[in-house]
């Protein structure tokens, strides 16, 4: 069995060009290391966008391991010419706000391109479960790549479907047979808690 721990970056800072973490998000992705550091992570995927590899930065110095950069892990916001704000800073006055507080995802992205966006989602994973056959591996990335993969493998024609948390981990496996099932989705306990080490298998 092959798991992938899927990760959205921590909150990033708002107004910038491929924004890198903000303070807060910074705390998120110690967190996150602190957590995971027990879990005997094997090989650790980034996305090549700032935020991301700010995240995965502190797994790496507590693993002594080196993420490999995968461009097919980027976000639908291909574009990073203009400004990021987060999605949760959108103003109110912004109709893709009202879409995100109604659960219409597909319309804060209408111009996506979503059979090539599926298709990048599951070439990324793919690509990171071929090269890591019984394995467990990290994988920084963003909520867009998490929902629609996820999506795909539950078989939901909605591909933005959830709102993952801030470095919320979500888990996928690969069984021997070649299935591939959810474990868990949006997991946030290292947020809140401390982890008991001696409890992890």
């Amino acid at each position: 069995m092959t798991e992938l721990l899927l990760i959205r970056h921590g909150l990033p800072l708002a107004g910038v060009y491929d924004p890198g973490l903000s303070p807060e998000g910074t705390a998120q992705s110690e967190r996150l290391a602190a957590w995971l550091v027990h879990e005997d992570v094997d090989a650790l995927y980034t996305s090549p966008f700032r935020r991301a590899r700010e995240t995965v930065a502190p797994l790496e110095r507590l693993t002594g391991m080196t993420a490999t950069v995968l461009d097919d892990l980027r976000e639908w916001d291909t574009d990073v010419s203009h400004p990021y704000t987060p999605p949760e800073q959108i103003g109110t006055d912004d109709p893709r706000a009202a879409a995100l507080a109604e659960g219409r995802y597909e319309d804060f992205v209408p111009d996506l391109d979503w059979d090539a966006f599926r298709a990048r989602a599951v070439r990324a994973m793919d690509t990171i479960l071929d090269a890591h056959p019984g394995g467990r591996v990290a994988v920084v990335c963003h909520g867009g790549i998490t929902n629609t993969y996820l999506a795909t493998v539950l078989g939901l024609t909605t591909m933005f479907w959830f709102h993952p948390g801030y470095t919320s981990v979500c888990r996928v496996r690969r069984l021997p047979g070649g299935r591939i099932v959810p474990h868990s989705v949006n997991e946030t306990a290292h947020m809140i808690a401390e982890r008991a080490v001696d409890a992890v298998a």
